[in-house]
């Protein structure tokens, strides 16, 4: 009976180790803001230095933001607009769009929220803000350090 109630209480801590691992690497994986953007789009180059500081100050958390150029522009010609813009942030070739196989924007700007799936969990139409974007992360229970 002895060896019966050792061996469930090792399986037991074995199943709770698991599951705290899971939930480190859980939190270590990046969740994604991903900006649509465009040179075409006043509200997307108005948007663009909120996107800059808001990515250098989530640095240090599990959020990271990438940019697609909606125009799908040859990478040269997408990297030279985004210089011109001021984009800071890694702005991804076309293969990695295709790779996350989100939808294009029917109206601009619009953002995604991914999760470390890539599923997409919330969808921001329109000029964003600091505090919309941060707010959105805060109702999915997302938990971000600031630096």
């Amino acid at each position: 009976m002895l060896k019966k109630s050792k061996k469930c209480l090792q399986l037991a801590l074995l199943m709770h180790l698991t599951l705290v691992i899971n939930s480190v690497v859980a939190d270590e994986v990046d969740w994604r803001i991903v900006n649509y953007w465009s040179e075409w789009c006043a509200p997307c180059r108005v948007e663009i230095p909120m996107f800059n500081a808001l990515f250098n100050d989530l640095k240090a958390s599990n959020v990271s933001i990438v940019g697609i150029n909606f125009d799908e522009d040859p990478r040269d010609i997408t990297l030279d607009i985004a210089e011109e813009l001021g984009v800071e942030f890694p702005t991804l070739t076309i293969e990695e769009v295709e790779e996350l196989a989100l939808r294009a924007p029917d109206v601009m700007p619009t953002t995604y929220l991914l999760s470390p799936t890539n599923e997409v969990v919330a969808k921001l139409i329109g000029l964003q803000s600091r505090e919309d974007i941060l707010n959105q992360l805060a109702e999915l229970g997302i938990a971000v350090q600031i630096n």
